[in-house]
């Protein structure tokens, strides 16, 4: 959830931070954060593999305990089969992204767990029926299912957490233009789940220009890669040279391989792609398939299921909350507790929104002494030390908790639980063509923006993360950004 405009006119003109330069390295000290890239990553792979069998192993005698209908020749039989699951799960490519993507967590490989599960539950059953024990019974089986699916998710995710946390943030370098390095160094400042800090940047004598005036340091040529990398620890190469040739692309990917380096290429016209983006071949030759479809029926019936599903529950759950945040606002600034506006909402529809109070009651009308909508950049502004905000309202903002009375939107189905921030009115007005696409779906409690950066991302940076979210609408990605959303309140960055 993130700061919106009038009870919370906090959304801008970005540009003026220059959020680039990433954080400082943690110290690693030694262990497991000494070892090399392909030592690491081999050691990774390992306990990822280790990790999942004992959460088979846990499923199993959960299912026995449970079942009472699996005896112990069936469970030995199943421990001596249990590598056919790890085989399963191998093929579905979860022991090999960790290193190869740039960006990697156990929310993305979700679906692909789900799938692994199910297929591994049947492999292991069919090899338990060609045994003296025979299959597992029905219930048994289910049970098996579902706990390992639990249990390998869990355990990956923890495991992961302790890795971050034994290995730190690994070192990395761009291969381009100062610009360039400058604008991905802030794109991954706003993703600290990439684990990724960029030291500098090379690029050739000839496009050095601007160099000087860089946050990232400039380390040399794309020649000095090797040094670079020994020097500085590196781990990932990133490459945004727009221009870079292909004999130059193919040793640099030789040096990238020689040296056991990630390699991340920055393609171009990058803005233009999404994650609906698939690599396909053609004759050999490797071609990107663009998906342009709207959401299926079925899609967005699920979603309003969800929507529904969710909202009920929280209003339930929550409901001592909202009546203890509603006295805080009651006891610190009086009367109303709820902050009504309207807002654009799905096609640009007008729906009046609810929140907590979070400013002084004539907020709307001191707006025009702090910001000239006007004579804005970017049609968004945002305001870090706004004067109108109440003692307990900045408690609710950097939380987001102000944000909760929106659920009866959602009940109302003014809003949907994930999707693009709805926009005051006015600010919807300044919108070109291309920046109405964000209102092609309903607008969201929280959405992509939410969990990655919020307030202190650019307007362009922002739609770029909607427009992905609309070009690739689904229950999973919905999933997703939901269980992202508490870390992104707990840590209270980019709210204002």
């Amino acid at each position: 959830m993130t700061r919106d405009l009038q009870d919370s006119p906090t959304q801008t003109t970005a540009t003026q931070q220059s959020a680039a330069a990433a954080p400082p390295a943690p110290e690693t000290g030694g262990g497991i954060a000494t070892l090399d890239a392909r030592r690491r990553g081999s050691l990774r792979r390992r306990l990822l593999a280790l990790g999942d069998w004992m959460a088979l192993l846990i499923a199993l005698c959960v299912a026995t305990t449970a079942t009472q209908t699996t005896d112990v020749g069936t469970l030995f039989w199943a421990v001596l089969f249990s590598p056919i699951w790890i085989l399963v799960l191998k093929l579905h490519g979860l022991y090999d992204n960790d290193h190869r993507r740039i960006r990697h967590s156990t929310l993305d490989e979700l679906a692909a767990l789900v799938t692994a599960t199910a297929l591994g539950t049947l492999a292991l059953d069919g090899l338990l029926a060609l045994s003296p024990a025979g299959p597992l019974s029905p219930w048994s089986a289910i049970l098996v299912g579902i706990c390992t699916l639990v249990g390998t998710f869990v355990l990956r995710a923890l495991l992961r957490f302790a890795w971050h946390r034994f290995t730190g943030v690994a070192n990395g370098v761009v291969v381009g233009s100062a610009a360039a390095a400058q604008m991905v160094a802030r794109r991954v400042a706003t993703h600290p789940e990439a684990r990724l800090r960029l030291v500098g940047f090379l690029t050739s004598a000839e496009a050095e220009g601007g160099a000087a005036n860089a946050e990232l340091p400039r380390l040399g040529s794309i020649e000095d890669l090797s040094r670079v990398a020994r020097e500085h620890g590196i781990e990932r190469v990133v490459v945004t040279a727009q221009e870079m040739s292909e004999p130059a692309a193919e040793r640099l990917i030789e040096q990238c391989k020689a040296a056991g380096l990630g390699l991340t290429f920055l393609p171009q016209h990058f803005g233009l792609l999404g994650p609906g983006i698939e690599l396909n071949r053609l004759a050999e030759l490797p071609v990107l398939d663009f998906r342009f479809s709207d959401p299926s029926w079925s899609t967005l019936m699920l979603k309003r299921a969800l929507d529904l599903a969710v909202a009920v529950a929280m209003l339930t759950l929550l409901a001592p909350l909202l009546l203890a945040i509603a006295l805080l606002i009651l006891f610190d600034s009086g009367r109303p507790v709820l902050f009504r506006q309207r807002r654009a909402g799905k096609d640009g529809e007008p729906f009046t929104m609810l929140k907590f109070r979070t400013m002084v009651a004539d907020a709307e009308e001191r707006l025009a002494e702090l910001v000239d909508l006007e004579k804005l950049d970017e049609p968004m502004f945002k305001i870090p030390d706004d004067p109108r905000v109440t003692r307990v309202g900045r408690l609710l903002r950097r939380t987001s908790l102000d944000e909760l009375p929106q659920l009866i939107n959602v009940l109302r189905s003014d809003m949907s639980l994930v999707g693009p921030r709805p926009e005051e009115e006015a600010v919807v007005a300044l919108y070109d063509e291309r920046q109405r696409v964000r209102l092609a779906v309903k607008p969201g409690l929280t959405g992509p923006m939410q969990v990655y950066g919020r307030g202190d991302l650019t307007f362009e940076e922002r739609l770029a993360m909607e427009r992905d979210y609309l070009d690739n609408l689904s229950i999973t990605g919905d999933l997703a950004i939901l269980l992202r959303t508490p870390r992104a309140m707990v840590r209270g960055e980019g709210a204002y």
